[in-house]
């Protein structure tokens, strides 16, 4: 009749810290190469495409798109990575609000 509290106890221990770590981030990337009315779109398709990346829109107003994701699956590396795939190199915004 213990075993099932340890191997709960044991499994919790192991998977309660992982989940723990795991937190939904927000990133404004510029994106500085969209010039038409079509390139959000396809910069939103390539970055929904990364694992882990929650939500994303793009939008030509300031030429940016924003990531909502999962930072145990993903990371601003790859996400910029798919933007460079398709020709649109990324950056993050400046804290201050510049490129």
């Amino acid at each position: 009749m213990k075993k099932i509290p340890i191997i709960a106890l044991l499994v919790t221990l192991f998977l309660v810290p992982s989940i723990l770590k795991a937190a939904e981030q927000t990133v404004k990337l510029s994106v500085p190469g969209m010039s038409c009315a079509s390139c959000p779109y396809m910069v939103k398709d390539a970055i929904s495409m990364v694992d882990g990346v929650k939500a994303v829109e793009a939008t030509m107003v300031d030429r940016s798109a924003t990531v909502t994701f999962d930072d145990a699956a993903t990371n601003i590396k790859e996400i910029q990575q798919a933007t460079a795939d398709i020709g649109y190199p990324s950056s993050p915004f400046k804290k201050d609000g510049g490129s």
